[in-house]
Order: structure tokens, then sequence, then C-alpha cells
């Protein structure tokens, strides 16, 4: 394939789903080459693997044509970039710089603006600044257009500010959920922010608020039933447009991520996972990290580990905590499950070393599981007893086991390193499994639980493992 079209499969591999829906609603094109162009497109960007081979017989302009209607769309439909114009036309009418043209195409946004816009509140915060620019230089007309729209609109900037003020305090009871399992989150509250996201009238912004934190509850919860026609209706408003950024359109494939593996669904879920870490951006970390720990459930160790080392320069300067220490955990599980324990094990022990504080204060159950685990494959009971006793695991687990993200993975290993190094019997050991497994009602309710540490017993006793003469 010629230079110039190379450059092009480059820019169509690199179109979302999402995106490629709404470049098929928008296309309108007579030219037939054109059209199945961005037919092409669409396909490639459904692709689970592979790529398109582009037809080099079709006329190299046409590509270039297609390429720049596509992003065209694609600018036109951007509610971010839309934000970053009024955050410059503010900055610019706030100096006494804006340009004429610039004038224009505000005034043209202003007069067609409804409450309902994504950037509905920055607007009305601009048109509010733009009319001390007009009225002291006696643009009367403007300025009428100007002032209508803000009396007009004024009931609902109103309203917005302060479901966007009251999003701010239900956020605070959520956070308080999921750190300190205080359950604080009424159902009033959920009744709430689901009426705000499902308000037609209200500005994108607020709804998208809103709906990420009911995403948030849901998972939080283990309420997913909540979530499926959430997210139909979400698809629909970013396939449409309406909610449409690339920062928009891969939160939403990574909360379809987490949707999927909470059906269990880890096909999908990864499909997703995949599409989320498409584009680069603030939270492309968070987004490697629930990719890697999909693969990982469904057995894709080598594939987890690839995607883990793409982000390794950015967890090593990450700020957020959680998610550095996410990527630790989760290369430390995909090492030990790659046969490489002795290396898992060792970037674990140095990564507490050097994050010692920030790991027992961040996701310290996530962090000792998988440094626990590489330990029991490497048989370093030894070690794991030292751990268990420095750092009181069995204290901290037992505070830790109402959490609906709670795994008894910990006490299990620190049991077996107890059998192990002879601190207890084999009977013992077999009715501490049972007592893991029936202590939790959300655990005795199901035989994940018991499934899932046998397996892991398994993988760290290997050829042993008959000896213990489990069921």
């Amino acid at each position: 394939m010629k230079e110039k079209l190379s450059k092009f499969a480059k820019f169509a591999s690199g179109i979302l789903p999402l995106e490629a829906d709404f470049l098929l609603h928008f296309r309108q094109f007579e030219d037939s080459e054109k059209a199945f162009v961005v037919e092409q497109i669409a396909q490639q960007a459904h692709l689970v693997a592979g790529s398109m081979t582009f037809d080099a017989s079709i006329d190299k302009r046409k590509y270039s044509y297609v390429k720049a209607w596509c992003e065209k769309i694609l600018l036109s439909l951007d509610v971010d970039a839309g934000l970053q114009q009024l955050i410059r036309w503010e900055i610019e009418i706030q100096t006494d710089s804006i340009a004429d043209r610039d004038e224009k195409e505000l005034l043209k946004i202003i007069n067609t603006a409804t409450s309902s816009d994504f950037n509905f509140i920055k607007i009305y915060d601009v048109a509010r600044l733009y009319r001390h620019y007009l009225q002291i230089r006696l643009r009367h007309k403007d300025y009428r257009v100007v002032h209508v729209f803000l009396e007009k609109k004024r009931t609902d900037y109103e309203y917005s500010r302060l479901a966007n003020d009251k999003l701010h305090e239900v956020s605070s009871d959520i956070i308080a959920d999921y750190t300190l399992k205080n359950s604080n989150v009424s159902e009033e509250a959920v009744s709430w922010l689901s009426s705000l996201f499902y308000n037609e009238n209200l500005d994108g912004y607020n709804r998208i608020l809103a709906w990420i934190r009911l995403v948030f509850i849901a998972h939080n919860q283990r309420q997913y039933n909540r979530l499926t026609d959430m997210f139909a209706r979400f698809e629909q408003l970013v396939a449409s447009g309406t909610f449409y950024s690339r920062r928009i359109v891969t939160n939403f494939y990574s909360q379809y991520l987490l949707y999927y593996a909470s059906m269990r669904d880890y096909k999908k879920a990864a499909y997703y996972g995949y599409l989320s870490i498409k584009v680069i951006n603030n939270d492309y970390l968070y987004y490697i990290n629930n990719l890697a720990a999909v693969l990982l459930r469904d057995k894709r160790p080598d594939e987890a580990l690839a995607v883990l080392q793409l982000s390794t320069q950015y967890a090593k300067t990450a700020l957020n905590l959680h998610n550095k220490i996410g990527h630790i955990c989760y290369t430390v599980f995909a090492l030990t499950d790659l046969n490489k324990a002795p290396q898992a094990e060792n970037l674990a022990f140095v990564s507490l070393t050097a994050y010692k504080k920030e790991i027992l204060d961040n996701r310290w159950h996530l962090f000792f599981t998988a440094y626990l685990n590489a330990m029991a494959v490497n048989h370093n009971f030894e070690g794991i007893l030292k751990i268990n006793t420095h750092y009181k695991l069995l204290n901290r687990d037992s505070q830790f086991a109402e959490n609906v993200r709670y795994s008894p993975a910990i006490p299990w290993i620190v049991y077996l390193a107890s059998y192990w190094k002879n601190q207890i019997t084999l009977a013992t050991l077999k009715s501490q499994l049972q007592l893991l497994i029936s202590k939790n009602t959300q655990y005795a309710k199901s035989t994940d639980t018991h499934n899932e540490l046998l397996s892991l017993t398994k993988s760290i006793l290997k050829s042993e493992y008959s000896k213990l003469g489990f069921r």
C-alpha cells in the first residue's frame, strides 16, 4: 500500500465504532466511491481484530476528501472542542481581543442555544460577559439578542447550577459509601440522579455527571440491573452526537467493560476494554488497569501483561495512587500467571519498599493478594507468615470482609502457609476453607468462592495439590 493510503488506513483504524455510526448517519455523498470509503471506515471500526484493505484504485484525492469530511463532522459534534472554543472566547472577551469572525460565531450559538445543549452553562456564562462587552460599546442590536437570551434562559441556568451543586453533595455520599461502606447513598438520591439523566431539557454536562454517579453506585453496590436501560439510552445519546467527544466515548466503553465483566462475559468486556484504550487521555491508566483485570480473569495473562507494558511510563509518573498501585498489582498477577513468580515477587517487594504508606492507604487488599499469591507460587511460605505478622493482614482482612469487592484470598494463603510450615493440621485447614466460604452471606449463597479458592490452591501447590484431598 502506498504511503498516502497507509496514512488513511492509520486514520481509519483510529475511528471508534460509535463515531463510525454517526459518520454513516451524516453521510450524504452523491459520489458512490466516497460513500463506499465511509462504509469501509465503519467496517474497520467494528472489527474485533485485523484491518481493512482499502481499494488503491480509487482516486487518492477522494480518500483525502473523505478524511477531511470525517474530521469536520467529528469536530462539529465534539462537545469538548465546543467547550474549549467557549473558554477561549471567554478569555478574549475579558481581554478585549475577540475577533469579528468569532463574534459572529458566538452570536449564532447564542441565537440557537437551548437549555439541553451539552455546554449550556458555559454558553450562558460567556453570554453574561459578552453582554457587558456589547453594552459599553453601544452595540444595541447585538446587545438585545444576548440580553433576551439571558433573560429567557435565566431560570434554566439557575436550575442547572443548583443541580450541579447538589451533584457535588451527593458525590460526597457516594465516595463515602465506596471508601467507608457507610451506605449513605439513599434510594431518594438514586431516584434524583436518574431524574437528571433522563431529563431531556437539562444540559448534557449535568446529565453525564449524573450518569457517571449512577454507574458508580450500581457497580459499588452490585446492582447491575440498574444499568441496562441507562446504557442503552446513553449509547443513543452518544451515537446521535448529542453527548459526543472522544473522551466521553472512551469512558463509555470503559463502563461497558465493567458492565460485562460484572456478568462474567469477559470476551465482550475485553472487546470494549480495547476500544477504551484507543485514545490516550487522563484516564488512560485507569482504563488499562480495568482491561488487564478482565484479561487476567479470562485466563489471558500474556495479553494482560502486554497491555500493562503499554502504560508503564504513565504508571511511573501517575499522581493517582489508586491507579498507580493497581497497575503494580495487575503486573504482579500477570507475571505470576506467566510462570514468572520470582520476578513478580521481586516487583511486589520493591514496590512495597518504595510505596509502603501509599499501598497501606490505597488498595492494600489487592496489593497483598497479588504479593502473597506470588510468594505462595514460589513456595515462600515463611515469607508469607512474616508479612502477615508484620502487617497484621488477617486483622486487616477481617475488617475488609464486608466490602462488596472482598475476596478471602489473603487469609486462605496465610492458612496454606501455616499448614505447609506445620503450624496447623490438614483438618484445620479444611475447616478454615469452609469457614471462609460460609462466614459471609454473599459467598454462602454461591459456590464461586469455593471454586476460586481451590483453583488458587491448585495454582500455588501444583503437584502437591492432590495430597490435600480437597473436593
